[in-house]
């Protein structure tokens, strides 16, 4: 028996019967739609399969190569409908997400290609203005004091340096040496962030201008700090913030757009959930396979 298993024409009798029985389940579906089984490969198609390739590759394709695309096409239009005809897409959780995001897509382009009145934009924008405004920015120098290297005595080291700068030692003589340089002019405070860290950023905006200051606490350890400028938040007109207010509009509506269409689309299924199934799943220890 072993021996007949491993025979090739038993397997290929085998994969035969599998292919017979799939395509006649598939045809007994087939026979329940309306659509033809045609495939049209229209002007539009042969547009859409040039304008792909010359943005693949930079120029345009030649006869055999727009012969090429069309046959592979023709292929994949092929496979994809025996595919759907057999139900492999009812428990492919990727496929699933990409026709979700497909029907998503439609809702973008009709709301991205309407542009709104002029009055509705003005209105978005008063009452969006901040989130426009030019940021506040700070002019500041420092003298940093690594606690890598001093430990506990940076600490001390900072605030001898301190009443010495006050009194009016240069600063170029005093402290380690810091990576980033030891002057930052009309910085914003997410760029400080970024590279110092909030409480920072936090502290820096509380320092007096003109002056030595600290120590301020960093991720990198102590800095002495003298703040030389800073400017507030200036807010500007539409005019000047159009492109980002006409995108965030956009991307609101289309938000908006989707939610809505989507309550309506869940208008049409009664949908049943199993509630104490959530509950003794969510209870249940994780498997082996995830802790590890």
């Amino acid at each position: 028996m072993k021996r007949i298993t491993r025979e090739p024409l038993v397997h290929f009798l085998a994969l035969g019967a599998l292919l017979f029985g799939l395509n006649a389940w598939r045809d007994d579906r087939r026979a329940d739609t309306k659509s033809p089984a045609s495939i049209e490969v229209t002007s539009a198609v042969i547009e859409r399969l040039r304008a792909g390739y010359e943005r693949q590759f930079g120029q345009a394709p030649d006869s055999a190569a727009l012969r090429g695309l069309v046959t592979a096409h023709i292929r994949e239009e092929v496979l994809c409908r025996e595919a759907l005809a057999l139900g492999l897409d009812r428990d492919d959780s990727i496929v699933r997400q990409r026709l979700a995001q497909k029907m998503e897509f439609i809702t973008d382009d009709l709301v991205g290609a309407a542009e709104p009145a002029e009055a509705v934009l003005h209105s978005y924008f008063a009452t969006n203005a901040a989130r426009y405004a030019r940021p506040a920015r700070v002019s500041f120098r420092h003298v940093y004091f690594s606690t890598d290297k001093r430990g506990a005595a940076a600490d001390a080291a900072a605030r001898t340096a301190l009443t010495g700068l006050n009194s009016g030692a240069n600063d170029d003589s005093l402290g380690d040496a810091f990576l980033h340089g030891f002057e930052f002019a009309g910085r914003e405070p997410v760029e400080l962030a970024a590279l110092f860290g909030p409480e920072f950023v936090t502290r820096l905006t509380a320092l007096p201008a003109d002056r030595w200051s600290g120590p301020v606490v960093s991720s990198y350890g102590l800095h002495l700090v003298r703040v030389e400028m800073r400017t507030e938040p200036e807010q500007v007109s539409l005019s000047q913030a159009r492109p980002a207010v006409l995108r965030d509009f956009q991307e609101e509506q289309r938000r908006t757009a989707n939610r809505e269409i989507f309550k309506r689309l869940k208008q049409r299924y009664q949908i049943t959930v199993d509630e104490a199934a959530i509950t003794m799943a969510a209870a249940a220890p994780a498997s082996k396979t995830a802790q590890r």
